[in-house]
Protein backbone atom coordinates (compact mmCIF):
# COMPACT_ATOMS: atom_id res chain seq x y z
CA UNK A 1 0.00 0.00 0.00
CA UNK A 2 1.36 3.46 -0.89
CA UNK A 3 2.72 5.63 1.95
CA UNK A 4 0.36 8.23 2.26
CA UNK A 5 1.01 11.69 3.71
CA UNK A 6 -1.44 13.98 4.82
CA UNK A 7 -0.19 17.95 4.44
CA UNK A 8 1.92 20.34 6.39
CA UNK A 9 -0.18 23.54 6.45
CA UNK A 10 2.33 26.01 4.45
CA UNK A 11 1.87 22.89 1.58
CA UNK A 12 -1.71 23.01 2.06
CA UNK A 13 -1.18 26.68 1.91
CA UNK A 14 0.83 26.54 -1.15
CA UNK A 15 -1.94 24.19 -2.94
CA UNK A 16 -5.06 26.27 -2.17
CA UNK A 17 -3.73 29.86 -2.76
CA UNK A 18 -4.05 32.57 -0.48
CA UNK A 19 -7.32 33.52 -1.38
CA UNK A 20 -9.03 29.66 -1.50
CA UNK A 21 -7.40 28.93 1.64
CA UNK A 22 -8.39 32.46 3.45
CA UNK A 23 -12.39 31.71 2.02
CA UNK A 24 -12.09 28.16 4.11
CA UNK A 25 -11.04 29.86 7.18
CA UNK A 26 -13.88 31.85 9.87
CA UNK A 27 -10.85 33.84 12.10
CA UNK A 28 -12.30 34.99 15.22
CA UNK A 29 -14.58 32.95 17.99
CA UNK A 30 -16.10 34.43 20.79
CA UNK A 31 -16.70 32.33 23.29
CA UNK A 32 -18.37 33.37 27.35
CA UNK A 33 -15.86 34.48 29.89
CA UNK A 34 -14.30 31.88 32.38
CA UNK A 35 -16.29 33.11 34.99
CA UNK A 36 -19.86 32.56 32.93
CA UNK A 37 -18.21 29.31 32.35
CA UNK A 38 -17.91 28.08 35.77
CA UNK A 39 -21.98 29.31 37.13
CA UNK A 40 -23.86 29.84 33.61
CA UNK A 41 -26.65 31.99 34.27
CA UNK A 42 -30.18 30.44 34.09
CA UNK A 43 -31.36 33.30 31.79
CA UNK A 44 -28.41 32.68 29.64
CA UNK A 45 -30.17 33.80 25.54
CA UNK A 46 -30.25 30.75 23.30
CA UNK A 47 -27.89 30.49 20.79
CA UNK A 48 -28.86 30.79 16.79
CA UNK A 49 -28.12 27.52 15.24
CA UNK A 50 -24.88 27.20 13.02
CA UNK A 51 -24.61 28.73 9.94
CA UNK A 52 -24.10 26.26 7.45
CA UNK A 53 -27.74 25.64 5.97
CA UNK A 54 -28.88 22.26 5.75
CA UNK A 55 -31.59 20.67 3.85
CA UNK A 56 -35.39 21.26 4.10
CA UNK A 57 -36.09 18.28 2.50
CA UNK A 58 -37.09 15.00 4.21
CA UNK A 59 -34.83 13.12 6.08
CA UNK A 60 -33.37 10.52 3.19
CA UNK A 61 -31.30 8.34 5.63
CA UNK A 62 -32.03 8.44 9.52
CA UNK A 63 -28.98 9.60 11.59
CA UNK A 64 -26.74 7.40 13.21
CA UNK A 65 -27.32 8.82 17.29
CA UNK A 66 -24.42 7.92 19.48
CA UNK A 67 -25.15 4.64 21.98
CA UNK A 68 -23.59 4.13 25.65
CA UNK A 69 -21.89 7.62 26.07
CA UNK A 70 -20.09 7.25 29.08
CA UNK A 71 -20.40 9.35 32.20
CA UNK A 72 -17.37 10.76 33.38
CA UNK A 73 -17.80 12.55 36.66
CA UNK A 74 -16.64 15.99 37.89
CA UNK A 75 -13.36 15.97 39.73
CA UNK A 76 -10.07 17.60 39.67
CA UNK A 77 -6.44 16.55 37.62
CA UNK A 78 -2.71 17.15 36.98
CA UNK A 79 -2.91 18.59 33.33
CA UNK A 80 0.51 18.50 31.48
CA UNK A 81 3.40 16.68 31.65
CA UNK A 82 6.73 17.79 33.94
CA UNK A 83 8.70 16.00 31.60
CA UNK A 84 6.82 16.87 28.50
CA UNK A 85 7.36 19.34 25.90
CA UNK A 86 7.35 23.37 26.74
CA UNK A 87 3.60 23.52 25.68
CA UNK A 88 2.53 21.13 28.31
CA UNK A 89 3.73 22.80 31.25
CA UNK A 90 3.94 24.21 33.96
CA UNK A 91 1.88 21.10 35.62
CA UNK A 92 -1.24 22.20 36.76
CA UNK A 93 -3.89 21.35 38.70
CA UNK A 94 -7.44 21.51 37.10
CA UNK A 95 -11.06 21.12 38.44
CA UNK A 96 -13.31 19.86 36.04
CA UNK A 97 -16.47 21.08 37.98
CA UNK A 98 -19.08 19.61 36.04
CA UNK A 99 -20.01 15.71 34.53
CA UNK A 100 -20.25 15.35 30.79
CA UNK A 101 -21.11 12.33 28.41
CA UNK A 102 -18.38 11.13 25.93
CA UNK A 103 -18.43 8.92 23.01
CA UNK A 104 -16.32 5.56 23.57
CA UNK A 105 -15.52 5.62 19.75
CA UNK A 106 -14.70 8.36 17.64
CA UNK A 107 -17.25 9.42 14.93
CA UNK A 108 -16.82 6.59 11.85
CA UNK A 109 -16.96 7.61 7.93
CA UNK A 110 -21.30 5.40 8.20
CA UNK A 111 -22.19 8.12 10.55
CA UNK A 112 -20.52 11.06 9.21
CA UNK A 113 -21.47 10.39 5.36
CA UNK A 114 -25.39 10.31 6.69
CA UNK A 115 -24.83 14.18 7.54
CA UNK A 116 -23.27 14.80 4.25
CA UNK A 117 -26.54 13.93 2.85
CA UNK A 118 -28.18 16.84 4.18
CA UNK A 119 -25.17 19.52 3.53
CA UNK A 120 -25.89 20.64 0.18
CA UNK A 121 -22.52 21.99 -0.87
CA UNK A 122 -21.27 25.14 0.88
CA UNK A 123 -17.61 23.73 0.94
CA UNK A 124 -19.03 20.50 3.07
CA UNK A 125 -17.35 17.66 0.89
CA UNK A 126 -16.85 13.88 1.27
CA UNK A 127 -13.71 13.57 3.21
CA UNK A 128 -11.12 11.27 1.41
CA UNK A 129 -9.77 8.46 3.42
CA UNK A 130 -6.73 7.77 1.14
CA UNK A 131 -7.61 4.58 -0.12
CA UNK A 132 -7.64 3.57 3.78
CA UNK A 133 -11.42 2.31 4.13
CA UNK A 134 -14.31 3.73 5.19
CA UNK A 135 -17.30 1.89 7.45
CA UNK A 136 -16.45 1.68 10.88
CA UNK A 137 -13.13 3.51 10.61
CA UNK A 138 -13.03 7.13 12.00
CA UNK A 139 -13.76 9.99 9.66
CA UNK A 140 -11.22 11.93 9.55
CA UNK A 141 -9.55 15.10 7.09
CA UNK A 142 -12.35 16.72 9.05
CA UNK A 143 -12.33 20.79 9.28
CA UNK A 144 -13.02 22.21 13.04
CA UNK A 145 -15.68 23.90 11.15
CA UNK A 146 -17.35 20.99 9.54
CA UNK A 147 -17.36 19.16 12.97
CA UNK A 148 -19.19 21.70 14.51
CA UNK A 149 -22.03 21.58 12.35
CA UNK A 150 -22.17 17.93 12.46
CA UNK A 151 -22.41 18.12 16.12
CA UNK A 152 -25.47 20.87 15.44
CA UNK A 153 -26.67 18.72 13.01
CA UNK A 154 -26.95 15.49 14.85
CA UNK A 155 -28.28 17.69 17.79
CA UNK A 156 -31.69 19.30 15.73
CA UNK A 157 -32.00 15.49 14.74
CA UNK A 158 -32.01 14.08 18.11
CA UNK A 159 -34.35 17.14 18.94
CA UNK A 160 -31.95 18.47 21.12
CA UNK A 161 -30.61 21.95 21.77
CA UNK A 162 -27.96 22.80 19.51
CA UNK A 163 -24.81 24.02 20.93
CA UNK A 164 -23.27 25.94 18.67
CA UNK A 165 -23.93 29.38 16.69
CA UNK A 166 -23.47 32.46 15.42
CA UNK A 167 -23.37 34.24 12.16
CA UNK A 168 -20.68 35.12 9.15
CA UNK A 169 -17.44 34.02 10.56
CA UNK A 170 -18.49 34.33 14.73
CA UNK A 171 -18.68 31.04 16.39
CA UNK A 172 -20.20 30.87 19.85
CA UNK A 173 -20.46 27.95 22.54
CA UNK A 174 -23.89 27.99 24.00
CA UNK A 175 -22.60 26.35 27.34
CA UNK A 176 -26.27 25.24 28.52
CA UNK A 177 -27.06 23.78 25.31
CA UNK A 178 -27.96 19.45 25.79
CA UNK A 179 -27.22 19.15 22.88
CA UNK A 180 -23.60 17.46 20.90
CA UNK A 181 -20.62 19.06 20.87
CA UNK A 182 -16.47 18.75 21.42
CA UNK A 183 -14.64 18.35 24.44
CA UNK A 184 -12.93 21.47 25.74
CA UNK A 185 -8.98 20.30 25.54
CA UNK A 186 -9.52 20.16 29.92
CA UNK A 187 -12.12 17.48 29.43
CA UNK A 188 -10.36 15.84 26.89
CA UNK A 189 -7.03 15.07 28.73
CA UNK A 190 -9.66 14.48 31.93
CA UNK A 191 -11.49 11.68 30.34
CA UNK A 192 -8.51 10.33 28.32
CA UNK A 193 -6.26 9.81 31.79
CA UNK A 194 -9.61 8.30 33.07
CA UNK A 195 -11.39 10.41 34.79
CA UNK A 196 -11.72 9.65 37.92
CA UNK A 197 -10.79 6.21 37.65
CA UNK A 198 -7.19 7.39 36.83
CA UNK A 199 -4.29 4.89 37.11
CA UNK A 200 -1.82 7.40 36.18
CA UNK A 201 -1.18 5.71 32.52
CA UNK A 202 0.78 7.38 30.06
CA UNK A 203 -0.85 6.85 27.55
CA UNK A 204 -5.12 6.43 27.50
CA UNK A 205 -5.08 3.46 28.80
CA UNK A 206 -2.18 1.94 29.46
CA UNK A 207 1.88 2.33 29.61
CA UNK A 208 2.50 1.05 26.50
CA UNK A 209 1.34 2.74 23.65
CA UNK A 210 0.70 -0.93 20.93
CA UNK A 211 -1.82 -1.78 23.45
CA UNK A 212 -3.96 1.47 23.21
CA UNK A 213 -3.25 2.54 20.19
CA UNK A 214 -2.64 2.42 16.45
CA UNK A 215 0.71 4.78 15.50
CA UNK A 216 3.66 4.74 13.04
CA UNK A 217 4.87 1.20 14.55
CA UNK A 218 1.92 -0.57 14.73
CA UNK A 219 -0.73 0.94 12.09
CA UNK A 220 0.87 -0.27 8.81
CA UNK A 221 0.79 2.75 7.94
CA UNK A 222 -3.36 3.46 7.75
CA UNK A 223 -6.70 3.88 10.06
CA UNK A 224 -8.33 1.22 11.59
CA UNK A 225 -11.99 0.48 12.42
CA UNK A 226 -12.55 1.75 15.68
CA UNK A 227 -12.78 -0.29 19.07
CA UNK A 228 -10.37 -2.63 18.23
CA UNK A 229 -7.44 -1.64 20.79
CA UNK A 230 -7.85 -1.91 24.86
CA UNK A 231 -9.90 1.01 26.34
CA UNK A 232 -8.33 3.04 29.21
CA UNK A 233 -10.09 2.92 32.89
CA UNK A 234 -13.25 4.62 31.46
CA UNK A 235 -14.20 2.62 28.90
CA UNK A 236 -12.87 5.06 25.67
CA UNK A 237 -11.14 3.85 22.80
CA UNK A 238 -8.72 5.24 20.62
CA UNK A 239 -7.78 8.41 22.34
CA UNK A 240 -4.15 7.50 21.97
CA UNK A 241 -3.86 7.02 17.98
CA UNK A 242 -5.56 6.15 15.15
CA UNK A 243 -6.83 9.58 14.52
CA UNK A 244 -6.31 13.17 15.77
CA UNK A 245 -9.76 14.53 17.30
CA UNK A 246 -10.67 18.42 17.23
CA UNK A 247 -11.53 20.31 20.94
CA UNK A 248 -12.95 23.35 20.94
CA UNK A 249 -10.35 25.62 22.46
CA UNK A 250 -8.55 28.08 20.35
CA UNK A 251 -4.54 27.00 20.67
CA UNK A 252 -1.66 28.59 22.19
CA UNK A 253 1.89 27.44 23.73
CA UNK A 254 1.99 29.20 26.71
CA UNK A 255 -1.71 28.71 27.92
CA UNK A 256 -0.92 26.29 30.62
CA UNK A 257 0.87 29.33 32.22
CA UNK A 258 -2.02 31.50 32.87
CA UNK A 259 -4.81 28.72 32.55
CA UNK A 260 -7.77 28.84 35.52
CA UNK A 261 -7.92 26.43 37.85
CA UNK A 262 -11.47 25.57 37.17
CA UNK A 263 -13.25 24.56 33.52
CA UNK A 264 -10.59 26.27 31.33
CA UNK A 265 -11.49 27.22 27.61
CA UNK A 266 -8.54 27.83 26.41
CA UNK A 267 -7.31 31.36 25.21
CA UNK A 268 -10.07 34.27 24.85
CA UNK A 269 -9.74 34.73 21.49
CA UNK A 270 -11.53 37.70 21.67
CA UNK A 271 -8.14 38.83 23.01
CA UNK A 272 -5.57 36.30 21.69
CA UNK A 273 -6.43 36.65 18.17
CA UNK A 274 -6.44 40.62 17.52
CA UNK A 275 -3.56 41.43 15.23
CA UNK A 276 -2.94 37.61 14.11
CA UNK A 277 -3.57 36.92 10.47
CA UNK A 278 -6.21 34.75 10.43
CA UNK A 279 -4.62 32.04 8.60
CA UNK A 280 -2.71 31.64 11.86
CA UNK A 281 -5.59 30.68 14.13
CA UNK A 282 -5.67 27.45 15.53
CA UNK A 283 -7.62 24.75 17.07
CA UNK A 284 -6.54 22.44 19.61
CA UNK A 285 -6.36 18.32 18.41
CA UNK A 286 -5.48 16.41 20.32
CA UNK A 287 -4.84 12.11 20.44
CA UNK A 288 -2.37 11.66 17.64
CA UNK A 289 -3.02 9.15 14.92
CA UNK A 290 -1.60 6.51 12.84
CA UNK A 291 1.75 7.56 11.51
CA UNK A 292 2.69 9.35 14.47
CA UNK A 293 5.46 8.43 17.10
CA UNK A 294 4.56 7.18 20.67
CA UNK A 295 5.49 10.43 22.23
CA UNK A 296 2.32 12.07 20.18
CA UNK A 297 0.10 9.65 21.49
CA UNK A 298 0.99 10.94 25.10
CA UNK A 299 -2.32 12.29 27.23
CA UNK A 300 -0.11 14.75 28.07
CA UNK A 301 0.72 15.80 24.54
CA UNK A 302 -0.28 18.43 22.87
CA UNK A 303 -1.07 19.70 18.69
CA UNK A 304 -3.19 22.40 17.03
CA UNK A 305 -3.57 22.73 13.23
CA UNK A 306 -5.86 25.31 11.04
CA UNK A 307 -9.40 25.76 12.11
CA UNK A 308 -10.29 25.64 8.26
CA UNK A 309 -7.65 22.38 7.56
CA UNK A 310 -9.16 19.06 6.60
CA UNK A 311 -6.98 17.27 9.54
CA UNK A 312 -8.69 15.85 11.93
CA UNK A 313 -11.56 13.76 13.35
CA UNK A 314 -14.92 14.04 15.89
CA UNK A 315 -15.68 12.74 19.17
CA UNK A 316 -18.86 13.65 20.46
CA UNK A 317 -19.59 15.15 24.34
CA UNK A 318 -22.81 16.09 26.11
CA UNK A 319 -23.77 17.80 29.09
CA UNK A 320 -24.79 15.40 31.70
Amino acid sequence: MPNYKILSRRDFLKLAGAGAASALLSACTRKPSQEATAEPSAAAPQITPSPIPMSTEPLPVEPLFPTNMVLVEAGSFEMGAADGRPKEQPVHIVQISHSFYINPYMVTFDEYERFLKYARGKGITPPNDLGFGRDQRPVFWIKWFHAIAYCNWLSESAGLRPCYGGTGKIVEWDIQADGYRLATEAEWEYAARGGPLSQGYLYAGSNDPSEVGWYGANSGDQTHPVGQKKPNELGLYDMSGNIWEWCWDWFRPDYYAESPAKDPLGPDSAQEMQGIAPLDAEKVRRGGDWGELAEHLRVSARSADLASYPVAGIRLVRNA
